[in-house]
């Protein structure tokens, strides 16, 4: 019995050294995350445009939207179909396993949302009447004396989307937060936001880059997509 006693104590001192790196681990929840687990969750487009029901019908267009899941290991896989769906507005923007459908009611925002796996991703819906825009416009604004033409190192700015020539009745109707932005020819170093903010770093190279607003309108017939774009320099 002393001799197992003894063996016990010496496993226990061999431990000793790194049970704090042990109770440390233990203690971060990622520690013990499987390679299997979700770590992400993507739903596209991230945004979209869907056009009302024109009376008497009481339904609009509808889209069907796609969820992806990425684990930790990096495997990739689509959940569209076993992914729960909700919607902020469901009596105007309707889901149901990613296919999305529009009431009657133009003008109205509404977020639509996938879960999976412990993770969730969203789209951002707005609903419209009338004609599909043929353009989108890219505005903004910047500070005093500055031009697309010669942005300053260090500078943060906001860009506009528009659609042209209207939305619900609204001529040049504001869609920011309905667009997906990106930034091409980006020799400058500047990034954007989900929101339209862009920021060229102190640090960044004198260049041209061009910002693009991409928006996606949902169609089960005809899905189509526009893209307005401005260029600015960075001097």
């Amino acid at each position: 019995m002393s001799l197992i006693r003894c063996q016990a104590s010496r496993r226990l001192l061999c431990l000793l050294p790194v049970l704090p790196l042990i109770l440390l681990c233990g203690s971060c929840s990622d520690f013990w995350v499987s390679n299997s687990s979700t770590a992400t969750l993507i739903v596209s487009p991230p945004a979209v445009l869907l056009k009302a029901a024109v009376a008497p019908a009481t339904t609009g267009d509808t889209f069907t939207l796609s969820a992806t899941a990425t684990t930790v290991g990096g495997t990739s896989s689509d959940v569209t179909s076993t992914a729960t769906w909700t919607s902020s507005s469901p009596t105007n923007v309707a889901v149901a396993s990613g296919v999305i459908t529009a009431a009657a009611t133009g003008g109205v925002a509404a977020t639509i949302t996938a879960s999976s796996g412990g993770e969730t991703g969203s789209c951002a819906v707005f609903t419209y009447t009338g004609t599909t825009p043929t353009a989108i416009n890219v505005t903004y604004t910047l500070p005093t004396g500055v031009t697309a033409s010669t942005i300053p190192l260090g500078t943060t700015f906001n860009v506009f989307a528009q659609a042209s020539p209207s939305l619900n009745l609204v001529t040049n109707q504001d869609i920011t937060s309905y667009v997906q932005w990106t930034l091409t020819s980006n020799t400058a170093g500047a990034t954007i936001s989900t929101t339209g903010q862009v920021t060229v770093p102190s640090t960044a190279t004198i260049g041209s880059f061009t910002v693009n607003a991409i928006a996606t309108f949902g169609s089960s017939v005809s899905p189509s997509t526009l893209t307005g774009s401005t260029t600015f320099t960075v001097i």
